[in-house]
């Protein structure tokens, strides 16, 4: 996770990166069919291309540098979990360790739809394969998007409500009676 604020050339190479993957995605989606294979076709390989390069990147960029490829940690997600759910204010406003996770499952997920479409193009036989990672890695973007949604909503909660949280969850021995 980035300790410091992103520089605008690291956001705008970010914002460019989401803008190509996820256009280049919705039309190779949506261009699956036999009548326009040829953009389907271009824009699978610019989902492929922006990917390579944005991992060409991330390997290359310091620590703490956004660009930096996601370092998904169970151990962060367990520690935020736990002083999210103790109504700790500051954890819904940190930075979530699940959008590591979800970064790297995306990562992965369209980059392995757009090379196995790549290989599928030398070798048909690969084309059912890649047509199943290409509809199995739209539930994964709709995650990320539900996740990014999530994540916004829970910095937007009021602020009484994590203190109303914790005096829920408490046991009557532990509760101070005013």
């Amino acid at each position: 996770m980035s300790a410091r604020k992103p520089s605008a050339a690291e956001m705008t190479a970010l914002l460019a990166f989401h803008a190509t993957v996820s256009g280049a995605f919705i039309v190779a989606y949506l261009t699956g069919d036999e009548d326009s294979y040829g953009m389907h076709v271009f824009s699978g390989y610019a989902v492929l291309a922006a990917i390579l390069l944005r991992a060409g990147v991330g390997l290359l960029a310091p620590a703490g540098s956004p660009l930096r490829l996601p370092r998904p940690s169970a151990r962060a997600v367990t520690a935020w979990l736990g002083r999210l759910f103790a109504g700790d204010a500051k954890a819904r406003t940190d930075r979530s360790p699940l959008t590591a996770w979800m970064a790297a499952a995306l990562l992965a997920g369209v980059g392995l739809a757009a090379a196995s479409g790549a290989v599928a193009d030398f070798f048909v036989t690969v084309e059912h394969l890649h047509k199943e990672i290409g509809e199995a890695s739209l539930p994964l973007i709709l995650a990320h998007i539900a996740l990014v949604f999530a994540l916004h909503g829970l910095k937007r909660l009021p602020p009484g409500l994590a203190s109303r949280w914790t005096a829920w969850r408490s046991t009557p021995t532990n509760r101070m009676i005013p």
